[in-house]
């Protein structure tokens, strides 16, 4: 460039020289480059130059734009939007609107982001071939499927998206396709298509390795962390931070670091394992600060903001939630602004705020997109059902109870469809393979029989051929028993896939028992006492059936709550499985009919066992107690459980009236008890005399339970 500008004699093309090298400065000269562009401007400005002064003013605003003075660029790219709608000058105007974009996003301003590259993209599509430029097209269009993401206008931000990947494959621009493919994968993971995103991210991954692009590198790393998280990979999210954060770290990239550290504390959060949680919401606000990212920091003081809450620290929680509230109304994002609404309105609930409470989740109502069937919709509906029944607004509570039920009823039926597709979809690929294998072992023997037919004239060589006939042969017995193998392990995987279903819905089943039906008990009951109070005369026969009706109502309650409680024990899911157990036998004594006396030793890191091995520990138990209740006639019986190393103990033994072994042992209580301690990998043995107690002992081993 300095070259061009010795040698140059045109003194027009002299000042565009000039002004090209001032943008094209490194941050280190900005000083310098701001006074070349300066120099620039003044003698546009002397020579009435519209044109000129407009592309002064653009490189201006790039020029601030590149130290991130935000303010600066803004009033420079102001300044050129005005004069070239003033003279008339398309391109400065499309350049001014596409910077005006640019510095929106870097302010927060979404909603302004998204109009100013809406105009920038309606001018540019008015050019013919020869003025028109690629590349800034592609960057409208993968800017417009960012702002309508960020927005909630998830088909929008897809078409823009489609379009931008549509040009860029056709014209060979591998740089702009990676970043295009990226955002249409963060698109697809925003509605829950979490296999389309992966592949979109993979895609991306693919090209900037091909670019050697780090910091592109960094950015599709992160994304695919997101992805995975939320289909609950928790390892695979973690192991992709980590490798984004090296390179942000090397670049001291601090916005991506700072998405990194808020990333990283989701996780934890949804691991429960909260220690570090709040060191890594202050290394994002941290980082999103030195970036001057708006958005970022909404996000991270959201997140922050519900974790405090989770924690009960309201006041510090309700200072992080406006903060960002007050970051996303800036942005103009509907649907960032109602999930903080929403939090809001929850936290104001529990303090017992209902109006205010109220005012929040109305407002939050109506900004969601209600068409969705998303967990922030399901919330929010969840909240104003509980807000009303606090405020004994029944009918509307009652209402929202069943938008609840609609959305967790639609969400159910695909989680039990995808929990039997992925087991049958793996059984197949892996079937597949060993298929494959096993015809080329075939077309291999065929070939073999012809080549052993023409060596057969060689009587010298029978001893070698036998020998590798006998080789093939094992080697095809070998993929049979693979093949057998594998239909054994399909079967396992489907038994898991449809117990765990199982689990699921007893946990949906209790849950609705004790939400709904025992609400609407609650309401009836309320109803009862109030005409109780208002209606009949006392002593009358009216009372006598108000009074049996109460009592009915009292006891369908109490049967719905042990009813939902047996399905899905609630000490278990919230407190664990020796508090739980305890909870168990603690409930048999306190019916004052058995005297249970325990013995635990271990379970202290029984949380760190998979919920099937600590659900299938807990109903073994409960099984075994239920049949010494309904059968033994017993009135003491001793509970031991013993964690070894390797294996978990359990002993049981009542004094009632014993077990014939010849009829009893083969009972329908007692084969569902021997299936489930099978399902384990367990072992069983039951003694029992008459008149003399019954003992059970079961021991199973502990690596099922490590398997997550």
């Amino acid at each position: 460039m300095n070259e061009l500008l010795q040698k140059e004699k045109n003194t027009n093309v002299h000042w565009r020289l000039l002004l090209e090298r001032a943008v094209q400065r490194p941050a280190s000269n900005y000083e310098q480059a701001v006074m070349e562009a300066t120099s620039v401007l003044d003698h546009y400005r002397e020579e009435n130059d519209e044109e000129g002064t407009t592309d002064a003013y653009i490189a201006l605003g790039n020029i601030h734009n590149q130290q991130k003075d935000y303010k600066k660029a803004l009033h420079y790219d102001s300044l050129a939007l005005a004069l070239a709608e003033k003279a008339n000058f398309a391109k400065g105007k499309v350049l001014a609107y596409r910077n005006l974009g640019r510095e929106s996003v870097a302010a927060g301003n979404i909603l302004e982001a998204k109009t100013n590259y809406e105009k920038a993209l309606e001018l540019e599509l008015t050019f013919n071939d020869k003025d028109s430029d690629l590349e800034r097209l592609l960057s409208y269009y993968n800017q417009l499927g960012i702002t309508n993401r960020i927005l909630g206008k998830f088909e929008a931000s897809a078409t823009y998206l489609n379009e931008g990947i549509r040009l860029a494959e056709k014209n060979g621009r591998d740089r702009a396709l990676a970043q295009l493919y990226m955002n249409l994968g963060n698109t697809f993971s925003e509605t829950s298509r979490y296999e389309e995103a992966v592949t979109m991210h993979l895609r991306s991954v693919k090209i900037k390795e091909h670019l050697n692009d780090s910091l592109g590198l960094g950015q599709s790393f992160t994304n695919l962390s997101i992805v995975f998280r939320a289909a609950k990979e928790f390892d695979k999210a973690i192991a992709y931070l980590r490798k984004s954060q090296q390179i942000n770290s090397a670049f001291k990239n601090h916005k991506g670091s700072g998405l990194n550290a808020a990333n990283l504390a989701v996780i934890y959060i949804e691991k429960k394992e909260l220690d570090s949680v709040p060191v890594f919401f202050e290394q994002a606000i941290a980082n999103f600060s030195r970036a001057s990212d708006n958005r970022g920091l909404a996000l991270a003081f959201h997140n922050y903001g519900k974790f405090l809450f989770d924690m009960n620290r309201l006041d510090t929680a309700e200072i992080m939630m406006e903060k960002a509230l007050a970051l996303r109304k800036k942005a103009g994002s509907d649907t960032e602004i109602s999930t903080t609404l929403a939090n809001l309105g929850q936290l104001e609930m529990s303090r017992g705020n209902f109006a205010k409470a109220e005012h929040y989740l109305l407002d939050a109502q109506h900004r969601i997109d209600t068409t969705k069937t998303t967990r922030a919709l399901s919330d929010l509906y969840t909240y104003l059902s509980e807000l009303y029944r606090h405020q004994k607004n029944y009918e509307k509570a009652f209402a929202y109870l069943k938008k609840v039920l609609m959305l967790e009823k639609n969400s159910f039926t695909e989680n039990e469809r995808v929990a039997l597709l992925k087991a049958e979809s793996k059984y197949e690929l892996e079937k597949r393979d060993l298929e494959l294998a096993l015809e080329r072992e075939k077309q291999r023997d065929h070939q073999f029989r012809l080549f052993l037919i023409g060596v057969l004239i060689a009587m010298a060589l029978i001893a070698i051929i036998s020998v590798l006939w006998i080789r093939r042969k094992q080697v095809k017995e070998r993929h049979q028993s693979q093949l057998q193998q594998l239909t054994q392990t399909h079967r396992i995987a489907t038994a898991q896939a449809l117990r765990k279903v199982e689990e699921e819905e007893r946990k949906k089943i209790a849950n609705k028992l004790h939400d709904e039906v025992g609400a609407l008990l609650s309401i009836a009951k309320l109803n009862v006492d109030q005409l109780e109070a208002d209606v009949f005369a006392k002593d009358s026969e009216a009372v006598l059936k108000l009074q049996t009706a109460k009592k009915l109502l009292g006891d369908m309650g109490e049967t719905v709550r042990a009813i939902s409680h047996s399905l899905v024990p609630v000490a278990l899911e919230k407190y664990g499985l020796k508090p739980a157990i305890l909870d168990l036998i603690n409930a048999v004594n306190i019916s004052g009919k058995i005297k249970v006396e325990e013995v635990i030793e271990g379970l202290d890191r029984a949380d760190d066992w998979s919920d099937e091995f600590r659900f299938g520990l807990y109903r073994i138990l409960q099984e075994v107690l239920n049949n010494i209740i309904k059968h033994a006639q017993a009135t003491h019986v001793l509970v031991q459980l013993v964690e070894l190393e390797r294996s978990l103990t359990i002993y049981v033994e009542d004094n009632g009236k014993g077990l014939d072994m010849a009829t009893g042992a083969n009972g329908m209580g007692l084969n569902l008890l021997k299936r489930n301690i099978e399902y384990f990998n367990g072992v069983i043995e039951i003694n029992g005399r008459q008149n003399q107690g019954t003992f059970v002992l079961i021991e199973l081993p502990l690596d099922t339970a490590s398997a997550h």
